[in-house]
């Protein structure tokens, strides 16, 4: 069994690896990433809940975007999986083109959801992360091209909020109509709605770049909200960046098994 970490700017998802699919997954906010001894106890009541225990993970991959949280895990892994965690980037060798100017500078969580997408929808898609920011993610023909990065929906909310003084925190969903009626739904509009249509507008440029038309997924803990009109999205998959996790930590550890022999 392998332990697979998606480490966000907000939350964290875990997610438990075995039998060549996904047994289980939980999210927490990443605020409450410790120690390596405070991740194992976050982990060991996970586990517990899952008829399994510590001693049975076998591996331990992470994407992470928080720096500062990456020694935790690896001192996690040497000292409870007696094995080195492995950590996503994006390498030359695991069967993707890196082609865009500075390829270190690649979100984990971008080449995760790269090779999600690539080993589980195929070499032509574009994926749409909502989290705390939206990424858009091009892959074509095999290869990354780049994409976009956008404010997320509470980070623009926040901002809003912060820098007025009478306007108030809503709960976010788009609104039908195109004039809202009163503040909240005139701050949903300016959010969400407005999100929504230049994110469409973006993705239907990048699509007229293809000779056919790409796979088009959804992924992200806020992924629903942009769910809106049904010839956007052709998936949503929550687990894609788990997925791809999993993807990468299959493929450099058989490198390195090819490697050693």
């Amino acid at each position: 069994m392998n332990l697979l970490v998606d480490v966000g700017n907000t939350n964290t998802v875990f997610g438990l690896w075995a039998t060549d699919m996904l047994k289980s997954k939980w999210r927490v906010s990443t605020k409450r990433l410790g120690t390596e001894d405070e991740i194992y106890m976050m982990v060991k009541e996970f586990l517990n809940r899952n008829d399994c225990t510590v001693e049975e993970l076998e591996d331990l991959c992470v994407a992470s975007v928080v720096p500062a949280v990456n020694n935790s895990f690896r001192y996690f892994a040497e000292k409870y999986i007696n094995k080195d965690a492995l950590f996503v980037t994006a390498r030359e060798d695991i069967g993707v083109k890196w082609d865009v100017d500075f390829p270190p500078e690649i979100g984990s969580d971008r080449v995760a959801n790269i090779l999600g997408a690539k080993s589980f929808y195929g070499e032509n898609a574009i994926v749409i992360d909502v989290g705390t920011a939206i990424t858009v993610d091009v892959l074509k023909d095999g290869a990354f091209l780049g994409g976009a990065i956008i404010p997320g929906p509470h980070v623009s909310m926040k901002a809003l909020f912060s820098g007025t003084a009478k306007l108030p925190q809503v709960e976010l969903h788009f609104v039908k109509k195109p004039i809202g009626r009163n503040t909240a739904d005139n701050i949903r509009i300016g959010i969400i709605n407005t999100t929504f249509f230049g994110l469409k507008s973006i993705v239907m440029q990048i699509v007229e770049k293809y000779t056919a038309k790409p796979v088009i997924i959804a992924t992200g803990g806020y992924a629903k909200l942009f769910d809106i009109s049904k010839d956007f999205f052709d998936f949503i998959d929550t687990e894609l960046t788990l997925k791809g996790i999993r993807e990468y930590c299959k493929l450099v550890r058989k490198l390195e098994e090819n490697t050693a022999h």
